[in-house]
């Protein structure tokens, strides 16, 4: 009886993670994510430098999704140009961003801020 109730548990868990079951019965990922799969698959490493906000796009006015923290690494996706920012990581002024994948969360930091490790 147990194992008649994992499938739909699993087609369940896979569904609420995002994941869309196909024909074949094994998962996939919508279209619109798999840039980001693809990097986070090939994953250069960054450390970060100091606590730094990540957020939702490059721009110090953008929506803060998470703090990462001093010393903990993350995955790089790609480096963008963006808003400027000031006094961030020990740098007067600057204005290029790193787009990132910290504990699951794809969002933009000050290129400063982090290094490759």
């Amino acid at each position: 009886m147990k194992k008649l109730l994992i499938a739909p548990v699993a087609v369940a868990a896979l569904a609420l993670a995002g994941f869309v079951p196909s024909a074949s019965g094994t998962a996939t990922v919508p279209s619109d994510d798999m840039t980001t799969v693809a990097a986070t698959a090939k994953c250069k490493s960054l450390t970060a430098l100091s606590n730094v906000n990540v957020r939702k796009s490059a721009s110090t006015k953008s929506t803060i999704l998470r703090l990462w923290y001093k010393g903990t690494k993350g995955c790089d996706i790609k480096g963008v140009d963006g808003g400027s920012y000031k006094d961030a990581c020990g740098i007067k002024s600057y204005h290029y961003w790193r787009k990132v994948n910290y504990r699951g969360t794809v969002g933009y930091v000050p290129n400063v801020c982090v290094k490759y490790s």
